[in-house]
């Protein structure tokens, strides 16, 4: 297989896996949303209950998604065979700009996930805590004491904002004789 040919064969596995992403997001923000609003409100009369933030953070998700499976559909359009390069839809500097770093993308991926799992045995601020610290020390391994410093006192100081401010009540999993 010559150069021209391999590098056409990684650029076309590389949109696939992207147009495969993008669909996934809207699925997902759609999953989010349809979740968000099974979360039963509070009895107690409040203008911002448990499903505002999820359902907020969903609809944007989904416009987003949206979004990239438009630019997606453009890509596809503009490079179909006959169009030529001089009626593509998408202009130069969109086209060349693709994830590059897999790797970080399937870690964070993972830490998200394990964040979901880990939640309810290990608790908020715990969990919070060691999924900043291992993001932060992936991307920034020379900082690791700051890593520390930083992810501990935001998972604190979000712990106390959901439960104090907000009233939102959280898992405290193992730290429960601390919290």
């Amino acid at each position: 297989m010559s150069d021209s040919g391999a590098a056409r064969s990684r650029a076309s596995l590389v949109e696939g896996g992207e147009a495969a992403f993008t669909v996934l997001l809207l699925l997902f923000s759609a999953f989010l949303i349809w979740q968000s609003t099974k979360v039963s409100e509070p009895a107690r009369n409040v203008s911002v209950g448990p499903r505002t933030f999820p359902l907020i953070v969903g609809w944007m998700m989904f416009a987003v998604s949206m979004v990239l499976v438009w630019q997606q559909l453009r890509r596809s359009i503009g490079k179909r065979p006959g169009n030529g390069a001089s009626t593509t839809l998408v202009p130069q500097e969109e086209e060349e700009t693709s994830i590059s770093d897999w790797p970080a993308v399937w870690i964070v991926l993972g830490s998200l996930l394990a964040l979901c799992i880990l939640l309810e045995p290990l608790g908020f601020v715990a969990t919070l805590s060691l999924f900043l610290f291992g993001l932060s020390t992936f991307f920034a391994a020379r900082k690791w004491m700051l890593n520390l410093g930083a992810s501990v006192a935001f998972g604190v100081f979000f712990y106390w904002l959901f439960t104090r401010v907000l009233e939102i009540p959280l898992p405290n999993g193992i730290l429960s004789a601390v919290f």
